[in-house]
């Protein structure tokens, strides 16, 4: 989202230059929060955000009506099996 600390699009920017040692973790860790900020806000937001489900679109390939995947419960364990 952002990567103002230094001149990424002026020289390494889709070139071959463009390597992992390039990155800013700060900018990286700053962009991951701000998203997670952004995801939460939206998805708490109820003047703003739908809840109702639309109708999904008939696949052109099956002929048959989209389908919604069905919700499972969420596991949260921090990243541990």
């Amino acid at each position: 989202m952002s990567s103002l600390s230094w001149s990424y699009g002026n020289y390494t920017w889709h070139t071959n230059r463009d390597t992992y040692d390039k990155i800013v973790f700060d900018d990286v860790r700053n962009n991951a929060i701000l998203t997670a900020i952004l995801a939460y806000m939206a998805s708490e937001d109820n003047s703003k955000t739908s809840r109702e489900k639309i109708v999904l679109p008939i696949n052109p390939r099956t002929g048959q009506p989209g389908q919604w995947p069905t919700p499972t419960k969420a596991t949260r364990k921090g990243g541990l099996n």
